[in-house]
């Protein structure tokens, strides 16, 4: 395939796209930066995308990845909050980092519930993609609750997930969310880098 061929695929798909995916697009990318720059207004811009999202994928067949969002929409006014509110003092939540220990606990925790959610998923539902989708919204709940209270390895959670959601919503022809997972992988390197150089 020339490289013609692939710029032209590629405007036909953008060219496809909804405006509602679209907009999904724009705030999950504000999203994304403000949260890598610790701002907590980002967490509006995330209840509003992941709003988008949900319905999107829905309409998608992936009833595991709309699910997920309705609950980004709920913890995001949760890490709204603690973002705010969250420390001890009743201030702005500082950023922490958690034992290894603790991180194998949250890996194990993860495993446990995507195996029922796989189950479920193939079995019972015309779900696309019913494991993929499965560990990634298993996993998608732990990170983004380790995000919500600041833990910096929420980032390396991030990294990997993004990189599967790139292959999931390819899938279901959702290429402008794919092309976002990208840039979501991107910001989540310097939102660790960040979020270390703050720390130290």
């Amino acid at each position: 395939m020339h490289f013609s061929d692939i710029t032209s695929s590629l405007s036909n798909a953008i060219s496809q796209t909804s405006k509602t995916e679209w907009a999904g697009f724009i705030c999950s990318l504000a999203y994304i930066i403000l949260i890598a720059f610790e701002n907590s207004l980002g967490w509006l811009f995330g209840i509003i995308a992941s709003v988008l999202t949900a319905y999107l994928c829905f309409s998608g067949n992936l009833f595991f990845e709309s699910g997920l969002n309705i609950f980004y929409v709920i913890i995001g006014f949760y890490g709204w909050y603690k973002w705010i509110h969250g420390s001890e003092k009743k201030e702005a939540l500082p950023i922490s980092k958690l034992s290894l220990l603790k991180n194998s606990y949250l890996i194990l925790l993860g495993i446990i519930v995507w195996i029922p959610f796989a189950f479920v998923a193939k079995k019972y539902s015309t779900q696309a993609m019913p494991y993929l989708d499965a560990f990634i919204t298993a996993f998608s709940i732990i990170a983004t609750w380790m995000t919500a209270r600041k833990l910096i390895e929420n980032w390396i959670y991030w990294i990997i997930l993004d990189a599967l959601g790139i292959l999931l919503f390819a899938n279901r022809g959702f290429y402008l969310y794919a092309l976002l997972y990208i840039v979501f992988i991107s910001m989540s390197i310097t939102g660790y880098f960040s979020w270390r150089k703050k720390m130290a």
